[in-house]
């Protein structure tokens, strides 16, 4: 039976929550002596959580949105942590591979817990945030990843000159031990659905679990709109950031969903 969620809390609050959930501001010990800062969720329940990391956008830094979606995870019986992942030690170098070395310290983090020791982690990413198929390359113990409106070989999608060295999804799957849900509006005008489809694809070749669901008329940031920065739909480059309340819905529902299947 299809769950159903109201559309209370940026459509992120689910009906009957099966947990409460407490809120922590935590500290995370990344490489060289930084810190991550984040987030964290976790169920009111005794027993260990499987635990999630709500991977944010390029926009730059956690919005209340990945807070409203950390916190329903919460609410479905997962210790979520929402972090800020990209250090400003790395500038503008936004594909850097220290970015996902840092990244693996959020697992350790989490598997350190006690409410999620040695439990299972999924990764929900988030545009930029597809680099949690990257986590998933690198560390086994990430088993389920959702991606929504991903960017997968960013080359190809917005012609960004990289090193060839620098690794990006569409390069690791054969390495990936998740099971992949790729969520994308099929009018996405910034990350087209062409390259969701090419990463389907690419994933299947390569033998692994994927499922690619296709929102009609939808656009980028489709679960979510603006960023607090625009005025408008439109970015400065054109793009289009519209809400589909539909979609965010039946988005939110398959992640959960996709997460219990895996990590439990």
């Amino acid at each position: 039976m299809k769950r159903v969620i109201c559309a209370a809390t940026l459509a992120l609050a689910l009906v009957a929550p099966a947990f409460a959930q407490k809120r922590e501001q935590v500290e995370i010990p990344a490489s060289d002596g930084r810190t991550l800062s984040g987030v964290l969720f976790l169920p009111d329940s005794a027993g260990r959580a499987p635990a999630v990391i709500v991977l944010h956008t390029a926009y730059g830094s956690v919005e209340r949105f990945d807070e409203d979606f950390a916190r329903a995870l919460a609410k479905e019986g997962f210790a979520a942590l929402a972090p800020n992942y990209i250090h400003s030690s790395f500038g503008g170098r936004l594909w850097d591979p220290g970015i996902t070395s840092d990244m693996s310290a959020l697992v350790d983090f989490l598997r350190q817990r006690p409410e999620a020791k040695d439990m299972p982690v999924g990764a929900v990413g988030f545009s930029l945030g597809s680099r949690g198929i990257l986590l998933s390359a690198r560390r086994p113990e990430v088993k389920a990843v959702v991606v929504y409106y991903g960017t997968f070989d960013v080359r190809k999608e917005k012609g960004v000159k990289l090193a060839p060295t620098i690794p990006v999804p569409m390069m690791v799957v054969g390495e990936v031990n998740a099971a992949v849900l790729l969520l994308h509006g099929d009018a996405d005008d910034e990350i087209p659905i062409w390259s969701a489809r090419e990463m389907k694809a690419a994933l299947e070749g390569a033998g692994k679990k994927v499922e690619l669901v296709e929102y009609k008329g939808a656009y980028h940031r489709f679960d979510r709109g603006p960023n607090d920065r625009m005025r408008g739909e439109r970015t400065r480059d054109g793009y289009t950031y519209r809400k589909d309340e539909a979609a965010a819905k039946d988005a939110l529902s398959r992640t959960v969903a996709w997460m219990k299947a895996y990590l439990r």
